[in-house]
């Protein structure tokens, strides 16, 4: 996949990521650099950064854990994890010992999301991840 040389390329791309953000680990951080560069004043510009995090997102994506399907009656956990410019929480199941991931979650934060401590930010992808897994449960 050649990388994206346009605005418009850098928006499908963008909204393909979106597509794929719960089968994709840690989405919102991996393709932040993506998202950055459709600001206002950047005007799409594809930086060495930004292919830096594409050519990363390719090789993940063809080496990416396989998720699976939950049981009925199997016990579930739901990892949590937050950095200065994302937040994200991955369902897993524990098969054997083995952690087998379900379904990923990612949000990128926003400018005021950005200033939250750590503790709140953690409460925040929890309700995050609640809002997101709601029609499963």
């Amino acid at each position: 996949m050649p990388s994206p040389l346009s605005l418009k390329e850098i928006q499908k791309l963008t909204s393909r990521i979106n597509s794929l953000g719960k089968l994709i680990s840690k989405a919102g951080e991996r393709c932040l650099s993506f998202f950055r560069c459709l600001h206002k004043g950047k005007k799409g510009e594809w930086t060495d950064e930004c292919e830096a995090a594409f050519t990363e997102l390719k090789k993940y994506l063809t080496t990416a854990p396989m998720l699976v399907a939950p049981k009925i009656g199997e016990i579930l956990s739901l990892y949590l994890g937050a950095s200065d410019a994302a937040v994200s929480a991955v369902l897993v199941n524990d098969d054997k010992g083995i952690h087998r991931p379900i379904f990923y979650i990612s949000h990128i934060l926003l400018d005021a999301e950005i200033k939250y401590p750590m503790l709140e930010k953690l409460a925040f992808v929890l309700l995050v991840a609640a809002r997101k897994l709601r029609p499963y449960f």
